[in-house]
């Protein structure tokens, strides 16, 4: 499902899996829209810095949101916890540092990620309406993003695996993502003699239901970044431009 915004046309799609289950959770992906002029995210790199910043703030008023923060990505486990002592001001924030993930139960805080073809994980714990938002490479997932991402929601809202809710969002697909032995090393599996597709996603799931995180709690997006003409960039397919997952609890009064 796409949706609009009346001026500035966010092309928006939401994670349709939780859209009945979690009415007051805001969660989905943005996309790249027009192929005359791509609705890019980038904040970091040679993109335009104030057409970006401008579509991070239509991105934020699609939400009904107070504010958005974001962070430099390095593929590795830092996760910030942002709660009501250190959120941010009202608007679109960068954090101080860089950082992979981000948890938070602050109502109208929302959260996101920069991907195009790495794996944006979102994580609910929908009891204590805490959630977590991950940027999961083959680097990250090797390294324990998901662990960690887990390990704060459980230390910070004492949110346990067996009820979490986890879905894996649009990213490169199995088929097409073909790596090195030494990926396969890396995430735990049977190195082939030479480059082979990796199903990052699938070793995810593995490691969230190794967590405890129970199978009818897991869903995975049916999109890649790369083929099938699904509209979102893929570095692999030589697009430099990004979009952003988000996540987040709405502020009271806002509704779908």
């Amino acid at each position: 499902m796409t949706d609009r915004l009346e001026e500035g046309q966010v092309p928006f799609r939401t994670v349709d899996e939780w859209t009945d289950r979690f009415p007051w959770l805001f969660a989905g992906i943005t996309h790249s829209g027009s192929q005359d002029d791509p609705f890019d995210l980038r904040r970091f790199g040679d993109a335009p810095p104030n057409r970006a910043v401008k579509r991070w703030r239509d991105l934020l008023s699609l939400s009904g949101f107070e504010s958005v923060i974001y962070a430099r990505q390095i593929h590795g486990t830092a996760v910030l916890v942002h709660d009501a002592a250190n959120a941010p001001d009202a608007g679109v924030c960068a954090a101080d540092g860089p950082a992979d993930g981000h948890a938070t139960s602050v109502a109208g805080l929302l959260v996101a990620i920069t991907v195009a073809d790495c794996v944006p994980v979102y994580v609910v714990d929908a009891e204590k309406r805490a959630v977590a938002l991950l940027h999961a490479g083959w680097r990250g997932t090797a390294a324990g993003i998901l662990a960690t991402g887990l390990s704060v929601l459980n230390e910070r809202w004492q949110s346990e695996p067996e009820r979490l809710w986890v879905h894996l969002g649009p990213a490169i697909c199995g088929a097409c993502y073909e790596v090195g032995p030494e990926v396969f090393e890396a995430l735990g599996q049977p190195a082939p003699p030479g480059p082979t597709p990796v199903d990052v996603r699938g070793v995810l799931v593995s490691q969230a239901q190794a967590a405890g995180v129970g199978a009818d709690r897991i869903s995975v997006s049916n999109d890649c970044t790369l083929c099938g003409g699904s509209g979102f960039f893929s570095h692999r397919g030589g697009r430099p431009e990004r979009q952003a997952a988000v996540l987040g609890v709405r502020p009271l009064g806002v509704r779908p």
